[in-house]
């Protein structure tokens, strides 16, 4: 007995724990929280159960176990409220101004009021040019603007002094909302020493330089009435007188010339019936009278009236035609004109573009023309009136804006065509002064040019070359015209302050008849810079002829060397 209780002791002490532990597997089974999911249940019957065997406490109020299916419920009664409850709740505050978009505004530039340039040069030379502009109230404006340009004389054996002055006014003022009145007055008074005749000829016959005096003055009244940029009308009324002097000593060439001139003109102007096409009927009579030494008064007289029709086709091609008579009378000869003209541009694109015209019409010049043109001139022309037939044609390439390439051609054939050819004064024929001469005359020329702005507002330049074949009717070379010329000019600025700028001019030699000779060909080169200090004042230089060329511009007279300018510029 007491040898079986070891054997059951050793048998209770080994099973104990192996049913402590079946018991704790047993108990930790029924305290998962994991759930029960029986497979079967999903792949064969479609239902989803899960049993949560260690879950011992109640369930949670509305818990379902089984999966919900959402549905809408047929007996619901939509959320219904007025517009004033559905603000209820939002609160009211004061709203700020909301912050506006950035834009840009084009605006015109400031005017400027007054431009005034004023500087002194070598040999004594001053120059001053000025414009302004006063606003007398909304509806006038005064403007007006003058030049002066005077030397000493740069010509050591002779007198070579000069005055040239101008100025002018203007006068606009609106007399109603589609009616402008305008009102013109100008002034004149220029002086210039000539040849110095006693050179020539002989000591006794003239004891000083010749010289030339201009003065003169012009009004005009215009009134324009614009009912649209399409219609409207414009009658202008206005004249001018002209007096020069001319001293020669006892040569026997001095003299007094006197013209007065006056001129009316009519236009009117009215849209088509059709698109983009215009008409504009044009009437006008300028009539002049002068008087010269040895003569009875002169005049002459020239009236016109002519209708022009402009049309756009196709948006490309611009056609331009004008036909009217025209009456021309003057102290040689009176004869009525029928004047034709066309002119036709063709756009190919946006960057080439041709055009061409051709015209018939008589020209008539006055004396203050010839003067101001030529001032060697002397006081005993009479006037002669020309006519003109011709064409142009010219091709322009415009690759960019700021860039411009042209050429082109031109041919007059000009009846009673008028030059100035240099006079012989006997008995020694010792060449004088210029007089004016008609004669038929054929002119031809081919041009080329660009313009180029490469950098905006900064770098520009612009050229031009031609060559003519100026040929009066017996074959002969018109004189003191050239055959080649080039022109050109560049500015740059360097900063917003400081602008460079040059230019230059070529002109090929020209026949002098009258001495048996030709003027020598020349090149002017001209520089300047200007500075502008502050918005209102500012300096400036410049170099005339840089190459200290000696050349005539008109046969027996040395024009100025070298110069060299400075001055101030004021602008407010």
């Amino acid at each position: 007995m007491m040898r079986s209780r070891p054997l059951f002791f050793t048998l209770f002490i080994l099973f104990c724990p192996l049913y402590a532990f079946a018991q704790g597997g047993q108990q930790g089974a029924d305290n998962s929280l994991l759930p029960e999911i029986n497979p079967q249940d999903i792949e064969i019957r479609s239902e989803f159960k899960a049993r949560f065997p260690g879950l011992r406490r109640q369930p949670i109020l509305g818990f379902n176990p089984n999966p919900r299916v959402f549905q809408i419920d047929p007996n619901r009664m939509p959320f219904m409220e007025t517009r004033d409850e559905a603000v209820a709740d939002i609160s009211v505050t004061q709203l700020g101004r909301p912050v506006p978009p950035e834009r840009t505004v084009l605006k015109n530039p400031d005017r400027i009021n007054a431009y005034i340039r004023a500087g002194f040069g070598s040999f004594i030379t001053p120059e001053l040019n000025g414009y302004g502009f006063y606003k007398l109230n909304e509806k006038s404006l005064v403007s007006a603007d003058l030049n002066l340009r005077a030397s000493d004389g740069h010509l050591d054996n002779q007198e070579s002094s000069f005055r040239y002055f101008d100025a002018n006014v203007s006068y606009i003022t609106k007399v109603q909302d589609d009616l402008k009145l305008t009102v013109d007055v100008g002034a004149l008074s220029d002086y210039n020493d000539l040849f110095n005749l006693a050179d020539n000829i002989q000591q006794n016959f003239i004891g000083e330089t010749s010289n030339k005096s201009y003065t003169g003055g012009s009004g005009q009244i215009s009134l324009q009435k614009t009912e649209n940029t399409l219609t409207g009308w414009q009658a202008t009324l206005g004249g001018n007188f002209f007096s020069t002097t001319l001293d020669a000593g006892n040569s026997g060439l001095s003299g007094d010339l006197n013209e007065r001139v006056g001129h009316a003109s009519f236009s009117y102007y009215w849209p088509g019936n059709r698109l983009y096409e215009t008409f504009d009927i044009t009437g006008s009579v300028e009539a002049g009278n002068y008087s010269v030494p040895a003569l009875n008064e002169q005049s002459w007289v020239d009236a016109k009236a002519s209708i022009e029709y402009e049309r756009l086709l196709n948006f490309s091609t611009r056609i331009s035609g004008r036909g009217g008579i025209e009456y021309i009378s003057d102290p040689l000869s009176n004869k009525l004109y029928f004047v034709p003209e066309i002119q036709v541009k063709h756009n190919f694109n946006n960057a080439l573009s041709v055009s061409g015209t051709a015209f018939a019409r008589p020209e008539m010049q006055s004396q203050q023309s010839h003067h101001q043109y030529n001032r060697f001139l002397n006081v005993q022309n009479q006037l002669r009136h020309a006519y003109h037939l011709g064409a142009t044609g010219e091709v322009n390439f415009q690759l960019f804006d700021g860039n411009r390439v042209f050429g082109g051609v031109n041919y007059r054939h000009v009846k009673d065509y008028a030059y100035y050819q240099r006079q012989l004064i006997a008995p020694s024929n010792t060449a004088g002064f210029y007089g004016i001469n008609y004669s038929d005359a054929n002119i031809f020329e081919l041009y080329a040019g660009a313009s180029q702005q490469l950098v905006p507002e900064k770098f520009w330049f612009d050229g031009k070359i031609y060559v003519r074949s100026p040929n009066l009717s017996n074959g002969n070379t018109i004189p003191y015209e050239e055959k080649l010329g080039v022109e050109g000019a560049i500015s740059y600025k360097v900063i917003k302050e400081l602008t460079i700028n040059g230019w230059a001019e070529y002109i090929g030699s020209r026949e002098a008849p009258a001495t048996n000779s030709d003027l020598n060909a020349y090149v002017l080169l001209n520089a300047g810079a200007e500075y502008q200090i502050n918005d209102t004042f500012g300096v400036y230089a410049k170099l005339l002829n840089l190459l200290g060329q000696e050349y005539e511009i008109w046969d027996g007279y040395q024009e100025r060397p070298f110069q060299v300018f400075g001055g101030l510029t004021i602008k407010f």
